[in-house]
């Protein structure tokens, strides 16, 4: 009887940890960023051309906007507030040997509200687009609001695999 309460205690023990090891050697455990425009098409607004899908910011806006061979790019539309100004700092102090280009797409630009509704498809209160080196659309966000900036940097760190 003692005997048996042994091999049961062994097992019981045994067992946990063949299911860690086997889940540590075959298992595969990572976190993704999906597209944002991948599999379902965008709402196109009135006046916009239609899009294909998967979506790819279009190579005149990526050459205008001078994105680079930088990994991520953020595009804001319009000034930040002191708020949003605070929130876009804490990228750069999250991800300092990253570049991260934010590009910043003012009122007074001649693309803006062109660019907002039909090239990256804002709607409001979204002002800060998260684009990949490919000219994807990788998220939409509120700068001024404290949980979605932290979204983003959670999805940036998921992107760069620094989770």
């Amino acid at each position: 009887m003692k005997g048996n309460k042994i091999i049961f205690l062994f097992l019981a023990f045994l067992l946990p940890i063949c299911i860690f090891l086997f889940l540590k050697f075959f298992g595969k455990n990572e976190f993704a960023v999906e597209p944002l425009y991948g599999t379902i098409a965008p709402d196109v607004q009135e006046g916009c051309a239609p899009v294909s899908i998967p979506y790819y910011v279009p190579d005149s806006v990526t050459s205008a906007l001078s994105f680079g061979n930088d990994s991520l790019v953020l595009v804001i539309f319009g000034k930040p507030d002191k708020e949003g100004a605070t929130q876009l700092m804490r990228i750069d102090e999250e991800f300092p040997e990253d570049k991260i280009q934010q590009k910043i797409i003012t009122d007074a630009d001649p693309h803006f509200s062109s660019w907002k509704k039909c090239i990256f498809f804002l709607k409001e209160p979204f002002d800060v687009i998260l684009v990949d080196r490919k000219g994807i659309i990788r998220g939409q966000y509120v700068s001024n609001d404290r949980e979605e900036m932290d979204r983003l940097l959670t999805e940036i760190a998921i992107i760069l695999k620094k989770y």
